[in-house]
């Protein structure tokens, strides 16, 4: 049974208390809901609402939609960047990462290698064969890069692919991190921590950005979705097509009518993990991440130009869907841009 409270003047007891009267859930939904859903459906629905400010009930959908009538929120992204914060102290109690500094972070940092060998020992992992080494001038491959669209179908090799994901954010180099361990104590795993460095900068060197791939075409590659591991550089196979998969792939991934998916060899997946930068840059993590994922394709554009490859970055694209494909949560994880490529 519910109880709701009736407003009505006359029904007021001799406590001047409002009256309470009891109706069936039954009744209670058959006069509420529909009133309900008939405010949700008005504020979602229209093209724009002038009421966003004032309406009782908000959906994401009304306020994104009334944004431009808000005197609140003038601009989406403007009230982002006005607001966004260095300070880990904004999230720390929302995302329960207390204490998180930039000493276990490199802890958290040497981790990764182990979590690379661990699912190689599991037989979950494809090596790359050796990236080919790029020479031509960077000039004149700045000049010629070009967005394609009008795919041919050719297959690219693993070593295409070895050399795109080694070049877009690939292990380039390390160096010896020190530290006072009388003032910190131990960190890592081993007596020491040997910073990687990648060919794509990132925030406070970090690198939230994982690549994802669906390998469509690719010589001696089973169709399917991979996950790239720089530090042995190699692939985690996440899920392998049957027929049916790879033709529900198609069907999900509605690009327009300039770019034919089935001609495509190769589709890159950008996807930032919300953990490995927020806790300590706060909502200046994703302003970071951003920029490292326009950096890491701009890598992968440059070496598909000077390599004859055809590439072509994705805005949109069907966020749910793709992070259903890659079976990721689009809560801590998410997929933020794609590239197609083709030979």
């Amino acid at each position: 049974m519910g109880i709701i409270k009736k407003n009505n003047k006359k029904e007021k007891n001799n406590d001047n208390k409002v009256k309470k009267i009891e109706i069936s859930k039954e009744e209670l939904e058959s006069k509420e809901i529909p009133l309900l859903f008939s405010v949700v459906n008005f504020s979602s629905n229209i093209p724009i609402s002038m009421y966003t400010d004032t309406i009782g009930i908000k959906t994401s959908e009304s306020s994104y939609r009334g944004a431009m009538h808000s005197e609140v929120n003038k601009n989406i992204s403007e009230e982002y960047l006005l607001n966004s914060k260095k300070s880990s102290i904004d999230l720390s109690t929302m995302l329960n990462v207390t204490g998180y500094s930039s000493f276990p972070i490199d802890a958290s940092l040497s981790s990764r290698i182990s979590l690379e060998e661990e699912i190689h020992k599991k037989g979950n992992a494809v090596k790359l064969p050796p990236y080919k080494n790029l020479n031509a001038p960077i000039g004149s491959v700045i000049r010629s890069r070009r967005s394609r669209r009008d795919f041919k179908g050719k297959a690219l090799t693993l070593n295409d692919l070895s050399t795109l994901l080694y070049y877009g954010d690939g292990i380039s180099g390390d160096f010896d991190f020190k530290l006072n361990k009388e003032e910190y104590g131990t960190i890592t795993f081993g007596n020491k921590y040997i910073s990687k460095l990648r060919t794509a900068p990132s925030g406070g060197g970090l690198y939230p950005i994982y690549l994802y791939i669906a390998a469509l075409n690719i010589n001696n590659l089973e169709k399917g979705i991979y996950k790239y591991m720089p530090f042995t550089h190699s692939l985690e196979k996440i899920k392998i097509f049957n027929d049916e998969d790879l033709e529900n792939y198609y069907k999900d991934n509605n690009f327009g009518s300039e770019i034919d998916l089935r001609k495509t060899a190769l589709s890159i997946y950008y996807v930032y993990s919300i953990y490995e930068n927020s806790r300590k840059y706060g909502d200046m993590g994703l302003q970071f991440a951003l920029i490292e994922i326009g950096e890491i394709a701009e890598n992968i554009q440059l070496a598909a130009a000077s390599d004859g490859i055809m590439a072509c970055d994705i805005g949109g694209f069907n966020k749910v869907k793709s992070e259903e494909i890659l079976n990721i949560d689009g809560l801590t994880n998410h997929v933020l841009h794609l590239t197609l490529l083709s030979k």
